[in-house]
């Protein structure tokens, strides 16, 4: 399993790739350019003079890693929406469903509630969309090296302390770091999430934001196939869990070997099974922020090709969440009274081109 994000840093700077003697910071990559990293290091001095050389690594870091992590995904169409699943399920079960063109009912009970029941055509230009969701340590050091607060509540054991932050260094802040290094980052927010990205796009001279409502579905079910979960083979398969074999008539259960979900949020950035686009954690229990203003009816007025969700709203599309499938969408308000593990964000590349070229 990759696990890029992990950490990075230029370790050798005299080797061919990494930055020239007289740059106080400097990094290597195999797939992005000296010339893209030169590009960053340029941005990181103009925005932050004043910031230590440690902050600058970091924010280097930070921003070439977000390259590496880039997944190209080539534009289509594809119907978009819930596609119907069958009204028995052979398997018994809900994480287990093959498709079929005869397929009647909707897959999901909250697809007409919200407008997913209007299937309608759309057709994407290419983009990339980040393999993991962003992690706490990646959302950190954005925030240390803007002077913004910790992206965390301050707890008293289940209750959040209002009006108190975390401070860096100590015994709370350490203990997070124990807890949370290694997950996604929660947000408070939508705009925590738009700022992030944005401030990737800023360091790196490349557009990056968060995805499209249509870009996260479009990915997450492998360039539109009819995918009910975005895991390696279209399933979850819990520890402990089983299906119904119809030709057997028997229950056959799923070996550790198989697993590729969990039924809470996961341990770490990475934990199960890439979807066949080599694209993390859409179906992991955790909800991702989209560009989108949400609207139940928008599906029946969306553009073919591009959409971008309606103009105005009151609140966002967050997609997946809670193990749901590729197809639910949801409205969340812009801003919540506390960080929830559930709530966090992926960025995307909006360039029809791959962000790396390989030779």
């Amino acid at each position: 399993m990759k696990n890029k994000w992990l950490g990075f840093a230029c370790l050798l700077p005299l080797l061919s790739g990494c930055n020239d003697a007289n740059s106080s910071i400097s990094a290597s990559s195999d797939t992005v350019s000296k010339q893209q990293i030169d590009t960053i290091i340029t941005n990181i001095n103009k925005l932050y003079p004043d910031a230590s050389n440690d902050l600058k690594q970091n924010a280097l870091n930070t921003a070439v890693r977000a390259i590496e992590n880039l997944v190209f995904v080539k534009g289509g169409s594809f119907e978009m929406g819930d596609f119907r699943a069958p009204c028995e399920i052979p398997s018994r079960t809900t994480n287990r469903i093959d498709w079929s063109p005869d397929a009647q009912c909707l897959s999901s009970p909250s697809s007409k509630l919200r407008g997913a029941n209007h299937l309608h055509k759309v057709t994407l230009d290419s983009y990339s969309m980040s393999t993991y969701e962003t992690s706490f340590m990646d959302m950190e050091w954005m925030r240390q090296i803007n002077r913004l607060p910790v992206a965390a509540d301050k707890m008293d054991g289940y209750h959040v302390i209002k009006g108190e932050v975390i401070e860096r260094g100590s015994e709370d802040y350490e203990y997070l770091l124990t807890r949370r290094k290694n997950k996604a980052t929660r947000t408070i927010n939508w705009q925590q999430a738009k700022d992030y990205c944005q401030w990737l796009g800023n360091l790196t001279a490349l557009p990056f934001d968060l995805p499209t409502e249509a870009q996260w579905e479009y990915a997450a079910r492998n360039r539109g196939e009819k995918r009910y979960y975005a895991t390696n083979n279209g399933y979850l398969q819990y520890r402990n869990g089983h299906y119904f074999n119809p030709n057997t008539g028997y229950y056959i259960d799923y070996t550790d070997d198989e697993v590729n979900a969990g039924t809470s949020t996961e341990d770490q950035i990475g934990q199960w099974p890439a979807n066949p686009l080599g694209i993390y954690g859409m179906s992991n229990n955790i909800s991702e922020w989209t560009n989108d203003w949400y609207s139940p009816t928008y599906y029946q007025e969306s553009p073919e090709l591009n959409p971008q969700g309606p103009k105005k709203g009151e609140k966002k599309v967050m997609r997946d969440g809670k193990g749901l499938m590729t197809i639910d969408r949801f409205p969340n308000k812009i801003k919540e009274d506390k960080y929830y593990a559930n709530n966090s964000f992926r960025c995307s590349l909006q360039k029809k081109t791959p962000a790396i070229i390989l030779n």
